[in-house]
């Protein structure tokens, strides 16, 4: 079995946009769940959610962005994220050796 290392991490959730301020609320009890008025306005049962509060086209290439749903979106920032943190390089990224996991939960 070969040795797994991991360099970097990213997140963007409803407790932030970043790991550092994912820690500090999570550190502080803060919950991501805040009341939803459109899910009231429509009917909804349910009227609370963990909305992500971030702006995607200040962060992604409109030419990149077009092409990617929310979910995408917030995977492929805290992926820049994680490289970023691992202080990868471009060879690196794109290395039969270098794994990434993303995970995803709920829209």
């Amino acid at each position: 079995m070969k040795r797994v290392v991991v360099t970097g991490i990213g997140i963007v959730s409803s407790l932030g946009n970043n790991v550092n301020e994912v820690e500090k609320s999570l550190f502080e009890g803060k919950s991501g769940i805040t009341f939803q008025p459109d899910y009231a306005e429509h009917g909804l049962r349910s009227q609370v959610a963990g909305s992500v509060n971030i702006n995607v086209e200040e962060l992604i290439d409109r030419k990149l962005l077009r092409f990617m749903a929310k979910g995408h979106a917030y995977a492929w920032i805290a992926l820049q994220e994680a490289i970023k943190q691992a202080q990868l390089e471009d060879n690196l990224v794109s290395n039969p050796r270098t794994g990434i996991i993303v995970g995803a939960g709920g829209t």
